[in-house]
Protein backbone atom coordinates (compact mmCIF):
# COMPACT_ATOMS: atom_id res chain seq x y z
CA UNK A 1 0.00 0.00 0.00
CA UNK A 2 1.22 3.46 -0.90
CA UNK A 3 2.87 5.35 1.96
CA UNK A 4 0.83 8.44 1.13
CA UNK A 5 -2.40 6.66 2.07
CA UNK A 6 -4.25 8.54 4.75
CA UNK A 7 -5.54 6.28 7.49
CA UNK A 8 -8.49 6.89 9.82
CA UNK A 9 -9.13 5.04 13.07
CA UNK A 10 -12.72 4.60 14.21
CA UNK A 11 -13.06 3.64 17.87
CA UNK A 12 -16.11 1.50 18.49
CA UNK A 13 -17.65 0.78 21.89
CA UNK A 14 -20.49 -1.10 23.52
CA UNK A 15 -22.58 -3.10 21.07
CA UNK A 16 -21.91 -2.98 17.35
CA UNK A 17 -25.35 -3.33 15.77
CA UNK A 18 -27.21 -2.11 12.68
CA UNK A 19 -27.12 1.51 13.94
CA UNK A 20 -23.34 1.41 14.36
CA UNK A 21 -23.02 -0.34 10.99
CA UNK A 22 -24.89 2.57 9.38
CA UNK A 23 -22.37 4.92 11.00
CA UNK A 24 -19.47 2.80 9.68
CA UNK A 25 -21.03 2.94 6.17
CA UNK A 26 -21.32 6.74 6.44
CA UNK A 27 -17.70 7.09 7.57
CA UNK A 28 -16.46 4.89 4.72
CA UNK A 29 -18.39 7.05 2.26
CA UNK A 30 -16.76 10.15 3.74
CA UNK A 31 -13.31 8.59 3.60
CA UNK A 32 -13.76 7.72 -0.07
CA UNK A 33 -14.92 11.28 -0.86
CA UNK A 34 -11.92 12.69 0.97
CA UNK A 35 -9.52 10.19 -0.61
CA UNK A 36 -8.64 8.64 2.76
CA UNK A 37 -8.74 4.98 1.94
CA UNK A 38 -7.34 3.30 5.03
CA UNK A 39 -9.73 2.48 7.86
CA UNK A 40 -8.97 0.81 11.16
CA UNK A 41 -11.94 -0.30 13.22
CA UNK A 42 -10.80 -0.43 16.84
CA UNK A 43 -12.88 -2.95 18.79
CA UNK A 44 -11.02 -2.46 22.11
CA UNK A 45 -14.12 -1.17 23.96
CA UNK A 46 -16.68 -3.37 22.16
CA UNK A 47 -18.68 -5.75 24.35
CA UNK A 48 -20.79 -7.44 21.66
CA UNK A 49 -21.18 -7.57 17.88
CA UNK A 50 -24.53 -8.40 16.33
CA UNK A 51 -23.62 -11.16 13.89
CA UNK A 52 -26.22 -9.97 11.35
CA UNK A 53 -24.12 -6.92 10.40
CA UNK A 54 -20.92 -8.82 9.64
CA UNK A 55 -21.74 -9.60 6.00
CA UNK A 56 -22.32 -5.84 5.55
CA UNK A 57 -18.90 -5.17 7.01
CA UNK A 58 -17.34 -7.50 4.43
CA UNK A 59 -19.20 -5.57 1.69
CA UNK A 60 -17.86 -2.26 3.04
CA UNK A 61 -14.33 -3.68 2.99
CA UNK A 62 -14.85 -4.60 -0.69
CA UNK A 63 -16.15 -1.08 -1.40
CA UNK A 64 -13.04 0.48 0.15
CA UNK A 65 -10.81 -1.94 -1.75
CA UNK A 66 -12.49 -0.96 -5.03
CA UNK A 67 -11.08 2.54 -4.42
CA UNK A 68 -7.61 1.21 -3.61
CA UNK A 69 -8.03 1.18 0.16
CA UNK A 70 -8.53 -1.40 2.86
CA UNK A 71 -10.19 -2.04 6.19
CA UNK A 72 -8.31 -3.49 9.15
CA UNK A 73 -9.60 -4.65 12.53
CA UNK A 74 -7.84 -4.11 15.85
CA UNK A 75 -8.37 -4.89 19.51
CA UNK A 76 -10.77 -7.81 19.13
CA UNK A 77 -11.34 -9.77 22.32
CA UNK A 78 -11.49 -13.55 22.07
CA UNK A 79 -15.28 -13.30 22.43
CA UNK A 80 -15.60 -10.85 19.51
CA UNK A 81 -13.16 -12.89 17.38
CA UNK A 82 -15.32 -15.93 18.02
CA UNK A 83 -18.41 -14.12 16.69
CA UNK A 84 -16.48 -13.23 13.52
CA UNK A 85 -15.14 -16.79 13.26
CA UNK A 86 -18.56 -18.42 13.82
CA UNK A 87 -20.13 -16.34 11.04
CA UNK A 88 -17.26 -17.21 8.70
CA UNK A 89 -15.97 -13.69 8.13
CA UNK A 90 -12.88 -13.54 10.36
CA UNK A 91 -10.59 -14.58 7.51
CA UNK A 92 -11.91 -11.72 5.36
CA UNK A 93 -10.07 -9.16 7.52
CA UNK A 94 -6.52 -8.48 8.59
CA UNK A 95 -6.76 -8.51 12.41
CA UNK A 96 -4.23 -6.83 14.72
CA UNK A 97 -3.85 -6.80 18.49
CA UNK A 98 -3.59 -3.00 18.60
CA UNK A 99 -4.64 -0.08 16.41
CA UNK A 100 -0.99 1.00 16.26
CA UNK A 101 0.01 -2.34 14.72
CA UNK A 102 -2.82 -1.96 12.20
CA UNK A 103 -1.62 1.56 11.36
CA UNK A 104 1.92 0.29 10.76
CA UNK A 105 0.51 -2.30 8.36
CA UNK A 106 -0.72 0.66 6.27
CA UNK A 107 2.75 2.22 6.44
CA UNK A 108 1.82 5.03 8.85
CA UNK A 109 2.86 5.48 12.45
CA UNK A 110 -0.35 7.07 13.68
CA UNK A 111 -3.84 7.13 12.16
CA UNK A 112 -6.14 10.12 12.32
CA UNK A 113 -8.91 9.77 14.89
CA UNK A 114 -10.87 12.84 13.75
CA UNK A 115 -12.20 13.13 10.24
CA UNK A 116 -10.84 16.20 8.46
CA UNK A 117 -13.23 19.14 8.16
CA UNK A 118 -15.39 18.95 5.10
CA UNK A 119 -15.87 15.21 5.28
Amino acid sequence: MDEKVKVYQMNLEGEVDATKMAEINRVIGQLIKGEMYGLILNFEAVEHVNFTILSGLVEEKKRLQSFGGDLRLAGLSDYIKNIFRTTGVLDAFPVFDTAQQAARSFGVTKPATNLPLGL
